[in-house]
């Protein structure tokens, strides 16, 4: 029994970490977990809210924890997201957007000194042409982030921030200086135990 107390309570680190983590110009809620990826879960869906009342961007950020480590993400915590954000066509249809996406992900974890082991990822571009009653919106650029790493503790809260630092800058809105909070932001319930 001290194993499973002693992975609850790495686990039950992870949260806390997640709960204290800064959290600006994004709508930050806890979601449901899968439940079979890992025997520790938390989830959390946020969203970009955008100028025109759309969302800049969205999506979704999962911790999970095996206690003991798993052998393939070399460690016991494993950070897994999905950011999704629709683009400028002429951005679009950049030939590197796809690498300057993934850089944009690798700086924001590396620009707050974060070890994200194992980083491992796709970039998407969708492209949706509109016909018919819906050719008057005009054709719509998407760009997909997908991407996994794993954190060298179970302080995983700056990993939460460098990532929606990612989405903002995905979702083409300017980051607020360093203790500059948004009255707009908004945090839904704290993450709970899985």
């Amino acid at each position: 029994m001290r194993t499973a107390a002693v992975a609850e309570g790495r686990f039950a680190e992870a949260l806390t970490s997640i709960r204290h983590a800064q959290v600006n110009q994004v709508v930050l809620e806890e979601i449901p977990a899968p439940s079979r990826a890992a025997s520790f879960a938390v989830a959390l869906e946020a969203r970009v809210p955008g100028p025109d009342g759309d969302d800049a961007a969205s999506g979704s950020i999962i911790v999970l924890h095996e206690p003991g480590g798993h052998v393939v993400w070399d460690g016991d915590f494993r950070i897994v997201t999905v950011a999704k954000a629709l683009v400028e066509p002429e951005l679009g249809a950049d030939p590197f957007l796809a690498q300057v996406a993934w850089c944009w992900l690798a700086e924001s974890l590396d620009t707050a000194g974060l070890v994200a082991g194992h980083l491992a990822g796709t970039i998407t571009r969708t492209l949706s042409e509109t016909f018919g009653e819906l050719k008057s919106r005009g054709d719509q650029v998407g760009v997909e982030a997908r991407a996994s790493w794993t954190p060298s503790s179970p302080d995983v809260g700056p990993h939460l921030t460098a990532w929606l630092g990612f989405l903002l800058r995905l979702g083409g809105v300017e980051p607020l200086p360093t203790g500059v909070v948004s009255l707009a932001s908004r945090r839904g319930k704290g993450p709970t135990a899985a």
